[in-house]
């Protein structure tokens, strides 16, 4: 029996990822350089929180490899899904995100 599992739930992405936030922290981004909201490394699952994100978007074969990663905020990442950048009219309209979390 194969059990389907996220992409991103993997041991591989998980190292690459923890890794690029550690190391956009101690470079001191505080920024997210798609919207320039301040980014939270502390707190998880909020619009705001640092999360690492593809530069080559995975479906286009794009690799997790550091060198392919860049840390954005969440807002930013839901928005662009498999593109290269994320819809500007997201980034200016800040829209709440649409999920079933209780902010």
């Amino acid at each position: 029996m194969v059990i389907a599992t996220s992409r991103t739930g993997t041991a591989t992405w998980k190292r690459v990822s923890r890794a690029a936030k550690k190391l956009a922290k101690a470079n001191g981004q505080t920024r997210c350089p798609h919207c320039g909201v301040a980014l939270d490394y502390d707190v998880g699952l909020t619009p705001f929180s640092a999360e690492a994100d593809h530069i080559v978007p995975h479906a286009k074969g794009g690799r997790d490899e550091l060198s392919n990663v860049i840390v954005i905020c969440r807002r930013c990442n839901q928005s662009k899904g498999n593109r290269a950048a994320p819809k500007a009219t997201t980034v200016m309209a800040a829209k709440p995100l649409k999920t079933s979390r209780e902010w």
